[in-house]
């Protein structure tokens, strides 16, 4: 018994060629960060090119000759939209390498701020996908929201976004 490759019905014998597509950045405020070319056989991967964005680029040299607290800015603007995480991870490095004890009520704001953070990170992207659907209106209701974060954010800091707020040992 041989086998014989059969043709497809649905394609009728025509050459089905891959899919190439742009994969991210997914966010509006992501201008600057990772961006994939994307092959795809259907829903396989075949090849993918990483794009890695000049967001990144350059920012562990730029703090190679900078202390601890000088570097602590440039955490901020890895991540836009969610600049408080990206401090408290810096933070926590530098104090688990020292040995630093931090702490209880340092530890407790950073873990808010972080969580505000946070939600004001999901409320940006929720926003955004209202907007892709043709929803307005919840979109506007969300950036209030997202507007009492940052009120938050700036009455204790004086920044709204780039706070640079962590600290080594504290807050």
């Amino acid at each position: 018994m041989t086998m014989q490759r059969e043709e497809s019905p649905t394609t009728d014998g025509a050459v089905i060629n891959n899919y190439t597509i742009n994969f991210g950045p997914q966010h509006p405020a992501a201008h600057g960060v990772l961006r994939m070319v994307m092959e795809l056989d259907g829903e396989v991967i075949e090849r993918i090119d990483p794009h890695v964005g000049l967001l990144h680029r350059g920012t562990e040299k730029l703090i190679e000759h900078k202390t601890y607290l000088q570097a602590l800015p440039y955490f901020d603007r890895l991540d836009y939209v969610s600049p408080l995480c990206q401090e408290h991870s810096y933070v926590l490095a530098i104090e688990k390498l020292l040995n630093l004890e931090v702490p209880i009520r340092a530890q407790y704001l950073r873990v808010l701020f972080a969580e505000l953070t946070r939600i004001s990170n999901h409320m940006l992207n929720m926003g955004a996908h209202i907007l892709d659907v043709g929803a307005f209106t919840p979109n506007l209701w969300i950036m209030d929201l997202r507007e009492d974060c940052m009120n938050f954010f700036e009455r204790a800091s004086g920044a709204r976004m780039h706070s640079a707020w962590f600290r080594p040992g504290g807050v």
